[in-house]
């Protein structure tokens, strides 16, 4: 179990939106936007998967001094909890807000289907091997899109792994 905190020091601001966090195997990667020149706090907490706390403890601190930002930042989706849990997002790591199509593709352990919704409109990925999802999406200005994943038993029910909010 990881997560992570972004702050900007000098304001005290989250910026959590801006940090990704990926994980293949037994690898846990980070990616990060800063928006502004400055200095940021990447803070990490992790436990190890088998233990059943509910508080993460702080494992890394580190002090970022982003000398310039080279480029807008667009936010990253909301992780919930089990992404967190050994998922890899290859695209997209950010969605425009416009109509137009876009490609998923993601690992996603142990998923029975995977789908993304776009407000209420199910799109089912398909399976290319290996754990393995993907499948073009059609999306629509100013909506919320999810990837959702039905780990098996009941077909109808499905837990979000990740929300974009366009």
């Amino acid at each position: 179990k990881v997560t992570g905190n972004l702050i900007e020091t000098s304001t005290t601001k989250d910026y959590s939106n801006l940090l990704f966090t990926q994980t293949q195997g037994d690898v846990v990667s980070y990616i990060i936007q800063l928006p502004n020149p400055g200095f940021y706090k990447l803070q990490i907490y992790a436990l190890p998967v088998s233990d059943d706390s509910k508080t993460l403890p702080g494992v890394f601190n580190y002090l970022i001094n982003c000398t310039r930002a080279p480029k807008p930042v667009q936010p990253f989706p909301k992780q919930y909890a089990q992404w967190k849990e050994g998922c890899y997002l290859y695209e997209p790591l950010t969605i425009p807000n416009a109509d137009g199509t876009v490609n998923f593709k993601a690992v996603v352990p142990k998923g029975k289907q995977v789908a993304v919704t776009v407000n209420d409109t199910w799109t089912q990925l398909k399976n290319a091997g290996s754990d393995v999802w993907e499948g073009a999406v059609k999306i629509v200005k100013n909506s919320r899109v999810t990837l959702n994943v039905n780990y098996g038993g009941d077909e109808s029910k499905y837990s979000t792994l990740l929300e974009y909010n366009l």
